[in-house]
């Protein structure tokens, strides 16, 4: 259990803190699928597109101080990671067409991790990021309310 819970830090900390490939390779399984509002249209299909998300979204929002973890469970079996984390990014480029607003935005997320083979194999993120949703809304509400 607990190599999985190193497993889903490495991943939080490195890949999704601070767009690192190499943490993504080591931690995340090639054919993850990614539930988060990065991708509002549907599940991140596979590590490639997982990469081009963080990628760009650690551009727009790079981070202020590193990446926080609040708290982190595993179930039983050891097989899913539970865990709640904080990280301040600013918005410091265009994302998704919204301008530039050099603001300072609290991301306060939970993800839940299932391990296969020890790699990532899914991830389902539940968050709090009102701030961040309120801005993207003129973009996203169409994508999301057809």
């Amino acid at each position: 259990m607990e190599t999985n819970q190193q497993i889903v830090t490495r991943f939080i900390e490195d890949f999704l803190g601070k767009a690192d490939l190499v943490a993504a390779d080591a931690t995340a399984h090639p054919n993850i699928q990614g539930y988060t509002g990065l991708k509002p249209m549907g599940a991140i299909d596979g590590l490639e597109e997982y990469k081009q998300i963080i990628l760009s979204f650690v551009a727009a929002f790079p981070a202020e101080s590193p990446v926080h973890i609040v708290d982190q469970f595993s179930s039983t079996d050891g097989t899913r990671v539970v865990t709640r984390f904080q990280s301040r990014q600013r918005h410091a480029q265009d994302y998704y067409g919204i301008a530039a607003t050099n603001r300072l935005i609290l991301f306060d997320e939970t993800h839940v991790a299932r391990i296969e083979d020890g790699k990532i194999i899914e991830n389902i993120v539940s968050a709090t990021n009102l701030e961040f949703e309120m801005l993207m809304a003129p973009v996203l509400t169409p994508m999301i309310l057809k």
